[in-house]
């Protein structure tokens, strides 16, 4: 337990960078901005809404700002963000030259993994909350609507770093060299597209978990009940069952990561120089 909570002292004084910082800053306003923009465009046609259809349209817009948060931020900023310290773990040692003095020490690329991979959670997730906690009111939710659209996303946002965070260090510990290109290629094709795929195939895919918590803590299933495009792009079966499938998802990328990161033999040369 020191070795981890040194690692993880280390790794995160190395993120108290000024270029980090930027990039934390610009991730957190990444949905503000968005949510602003998105809040000011509308802001006439708001107004134009007819007293008698009031009602109708707050409920359109409670699922409208549900929906713009939910890509915004646990599937785009929650994803970035811990991109960027997941993904070059292993990368970053070689490049340094100190994986091979991690490798010798007792337990030391166990300790360092699983430290890079806390930080990254935890440098992904604040970033979203924070990003969140700004938007959020600028919608305009009433007070309630407001805080418990909050605490959904906010939970889907740990969940979301959690998982994206295993997923892109094993990337990163197959393809060290190319881990970038190959999770934003990733997230593209598998989490974007075949997510959306209504087969069996889309039900492996860490979105499909999260997208059915979200219709589920939202209450949006019964509007998307009955558009047959929607029947498979996610799951009834209940909140716990979804959730115990991304921890199963997540255990399962992280334990993958930390044998091959123990068992192959990389080195710091690169491919292209080999």
């Amino acid at each position: 337990m020191t070795s981890l909570l040194a690692i993880i002292r280390f790794e995160w004084n190395r993120t108290m960078t000024s270029g980090r910082i930027a990039w934390w800053v610009t991730l957190a306003a990444f949905p503000v901005v968005i949510t602003s923009l998105v809040r000011w465009f509308t802001y006439e046609a708001v107004m134009r809404v007819p007293p008698d259809r009031m009602e109708e349209f707050l409920a359109a817009q409670q699922t409208a700002w549900s929906i713009v948060l939910y890509m915004l931020v646990p599937c785009v900023a929650s994803a970035v963000g811990v991109l960027l310290s997941a993904a070059p773990a292993i990368a970053g040692e070689l490049e340094q030259r100190s994986w091979v003095y991690m490798a010798t020490r007792p337990n030391g690329i166990f300790w360092l993994m699983l430290g890079k991979y806390m930080v990254a959670v935890v440098w992904g997730a604040s970033a979203s909350i924070a990003g969140l906690t700004v938007a959020v009111p600028i919608t305009g939710l009433d007070v309630a609507t407001a805080f418990d659209l909050w605490f959904t996303l906010v939970r889907l946002c740990l969940l979301s770093c959690g998982s994206y965070a295993a997923v892109f260090m094993l990337i990163g510990a197959i393809i060290p060299h190319r881990a970038m290109v190959f999770c934003v290629a990733y997230t593209g094709v598998v989490e974007v597209v075949i997510s959306m795929i209504p087969a069996v195939i889309n039900r492996i895919t860490v979105q499909y978990r999260l997208r059915s918590l979200f219709v589920s803590w939202t209450g949006a299933e019964e509007q998307l009940r009955n558009m047959p495009f929607f029947e498979y792009v996610f799951n009834e079966d209940g909140t716990m069952l979804q959730i115990l499938w991304l921890l199963a998802l997540t255990a399962v990328f992280l334990v993958t990561a930390l044998v091959i990161a123990h068992r192959r033999e990389f080195t710091a040369v690169a491919e292209s120089d080999v």
